[in-house]
């Protein structure tokens, strides 16, 4: 991942006059848009942040060997409603400043972080489903990723 990170800032400090200089002001229909997203994001932030631990939030189970890092799955609250709460609050948070701040550049860079920030979550889905098996391909099938379905399936 590292070879493409580089590539991509030395891309974008290469563009970066074009891209700041674009400021398109401020827009008072985004920044409403952007309240009601942080309220959004904020909401998912308290629901899964009941689930999780310090240890968890920062990561450590990641990192942990593999005998000690089995834990549990969680399905209840916010896992119910969609498997990556934390990429869902992230990608909100990150949209909403970008509508605040109202530079082209952020609406550029979003565009080429979106797709990195998607691969990871396959790599981590890729890395639960070797921790928990069977029971996470379950939950692969009844729980959406990231976008929450409108209605409730069986």
């Amino acid at each position: 991942m590292l070879a493409p990170v580089i590539a991509l800032g030395s891309l974008l400090f290469q563009a970066r006059r074009s891209l700041l200089s674009t400021d398109l002001g401020a827009n008072r229909i985004l920044i409403a848009i952007a309240v009601i997203l942080y309220c959004a994001m904020t909401s998912l932030e308290l629901q899964y942040w009941r689930h999780l631990s310090i240890a968890t939030l920062l990561g450590v189970p990641e990192v942990s060997p593999s005998e000690q890092r089995r834990g549990r799955l969680l399905q209840t609250g916010i896992y119910r409603v969609v498997r990556h709460p934390r990429y869902l609050s992230a990608g909100i948070g990150v949209i909403a400043n970008a509508l605040i701040i109202n530079y082209v550049g952020l609406y550029v860079l979003i565009l080429l972080v979106f797709p990195a920030g998607y691969l990871v979550m396959l790599l981590e889905e890729r890395e639960l489903a070797d921790r928990f098996g069977e029971e996470y391909r379950q939950y692969q099938r009844d729980v959406p990723q990231i976008i929450p379905r409108l209605r409730r399936t069986r």
